[in-house]
């Protein structure tokens, strides 16, 4: 297999791999696939009507080959590579579905999983309506928002908008500093999806206040799943995210949208325990699996 590095050129070509996504987890999507792309140092090679990814960070490894049905022998191609290439042939951000598929032709494989990039799913109607006792407090910080800040909307973005947006996604990265790779990296992100909306097809939405963006999400639906892949908000605004959250999920369901995926926590306590509070109904573990034939 000859790899190419992945890039925004090559992304029309490959999005007919990304239609379907019923292990419903982020790595599986255009956005979550493409945002990540130079974190995880990923590669591409496209053979026999299959698409390998091939990852760098955070060890090298390949994503499941993508086509219609995964024979085994595109796994036995990822041996084969692996072999060649002297390294272990591990296989990563493996659904429970696919870990099974992967058992079924090669019994003898080993496997892992590692909680900091386990995926939150949701109900959609949860998010939209946060009934019942269990979210009192997020309807609390809302009424608190709109008590305050009478004069706020939530708004598809559009291009009239770019610099508006543009500035708050700059302004928030300057303010709320980390140091973790993986949060630069997606601050970065961010920019680029903004400045590409259209080739990366993700609907982006912005929550105002007073005409100054105060939250801005991006995401994309597929199949029963709307996905967010990036989810900022300017918590000077009380109640900002779990207002930007219920209007992103309401504007941006369609007919269909059962559930609402947010993404991994990367292992910060704060946004494990933000993510956790928002009651998912299931924490969707992701496997390393090394082949064994």
């Amino acid at each position: 297999m000859e790899f190419k590095k992945l890039t925004l050129e090559c992304m029309d070509a490959l999005k007919p791999f990304f239609t379907d996504n019923l292990c419903r987890i982020c790595d599986c999507t255009v956005g979550g696939t493409y945002i990540w792309r130079d974190y995880h140092k990923t590669e591409y090679a496209e053979e026999d009507g299959v698409l390998y990814l091939k990852v760098g960070y955070p060890e090298p490894a390949f994503a499941p080959p993508r086509s219609d049905e995964p024979a085994k022998e595109s796994y036995e191609r990822i041996i084969q590579y692996c072999t060649a290439s002297n390294v272990p042939p591990l296989v990563c951000a493996v659904s429970e579905t696919v870990l099974q598929d992967i058992l079924k032709k090669f019994p003898r494989s080993n496997y892992r999983t590692d909680r900091d990039w386990s995926d939150y799913l949701y109900l959609c109607d949860d998010l939209i309506n946060l009934s019942g006792r269990k979210y009192a407090g997020q309807r609390n910080h809302i009424n608190r928002f709109t008590r305050e800040h009478t004069s706020w909307s939530f708004e598809r973005i559009k291009s009239d908008q770019h610099d508006d947006v543009k500035a708050f996604l700059e302004n928030y990265s300057k303010q709320q500093k980390k140091d973790s790779p993986a949060y630069i990296e997606g601050n970065i992100k961010a920019l680029e999806v903004l400045d590409n909306l259209e080739k990366y097809k993700l609907s982006g939405g912005a929550l105002y206040v007073g005409g100054e963006v105060a939250g801005v999400s991006f995401g994309e639906v597929v199949d029963d799943t709307l996905f967010v892949h990036i989810e900022k908000a300017n918590t000077d605004f009380h109640g900002s995210y779990p207002m930007l959250l219920s209007q992103f999920a309401r504007m941006f369901s369609e007919k269909g949208t059962k559930y609402v995926n947010r993404e991994e926590d990367d292992g910060d306590e704060g946004l494990r325990t933000s993510k956790l509070s928002y009651h998912p109904i299931e924490i969707l573990h992701k496997y390393t699996v090394e082949l064994v034939q």
